[in-house]
């Protein structure tokens, strides 16, 4: 359930069912895609440092639906990751992680270590943080002693608002929308898991085939995440 009212209304900080994780990542996702949209609308405009702005937002709320997923599948006490949900460093720390599944899962020739190396030149959480207050607002700087006055629009910005917005297409329009029914499977394994005292890692293989087999991906589909993670595995 969604809505618009937001007078006396107080933040969410319990546990998700499946229906209501799948509400709040297909939020997440199409706000995501809004805000990219006005991103992509003020770059072709030359509005560069707004441009960053809202892409960096959009990075942030596709950020999101990672923290959603893992507070639905119990993956740590769902008051500390919802205040990640709602702090800007701690959505956007999977960025580069993000960059590199895309290009792996786009440019399988790739390989991970390369993938890794050239997803590790992306911008840190702090760096986007200090790009969006810097692009959107004019401050009182201490440059070495010296007064200084800053003010957006003296500095170019073009070349940092097109990397960003290419980083923000590549993140956002990667996640789908999940159906409770698909959540249930994610849910049924992961606690499995849980009480079996194994890893993600672990039942993933079961996890994706009980999802091929009742249509929620496709053949192909996990084929890199798959060869990546036992890769990982095997160098521990």
């Amino acid at each position: 359930m969604t809505h618009t009212r937001v007078k006396n209304a107080k933040q969410y900080t319990g546990p998700l069912n499946v229906h209501q994780a799948a509400t709040a990542m297909q939020a997440a996702r199409l706000n995501a895609v809004d805000l990219l949209d006005t991103a992509d609308i003020l770059f072709n405009l030359k509005r560069f440092a707004h441009s960053i702005v809202f892409s960096i937002l959009a990075i942030e709320e596709a950020g999101k639906i990672t923290i959603l997923q893992a507070i639905l599948l119990g993956i740590d006490k769902p008051t500390k990751l919802w205040r990640s949900y709602r702090l800007h460093r701690a959505k956007t720390r999977f960025l580069n992680h993000g960059i590199m599944v895309r290009i792996r899962a786009t440019m399988p020739e790739i390989s991970l270590a390369k993938a890794q190396e050239l997803s590790s030149r992306g911008p840190t959480p702090d760096d986007l943080e200090i790009t969006k207050q810097r692009a959107i607002y004019s401050d009182c700087i201490n440059d070495s002693g010296s007064f200084v006055c800053h003010l957006p629009r003296n500095i170019d910005w073009r070349q940092q608002a097109w990397e960003r917005l290419c980083e923000a297409q590549a993140i956002v329009h990667a996640p789908r929308d999940r159906t409770p029914e698909e959540l249930e499977i994610w849910v049924k394994h992961v606690t499995a898991a849980h009480h079996q005292g194994k890893s993600l890692a672990d039942v993933l293989p079961s996890l994706h085939e009980e999802l091929l087999e009742k249509g929620f991906v496709e053949e192909g589909w996990w084929d890199t995440l798959i060869k990546d993670i036992e890769e990982q595995a095997s160098n521990v």
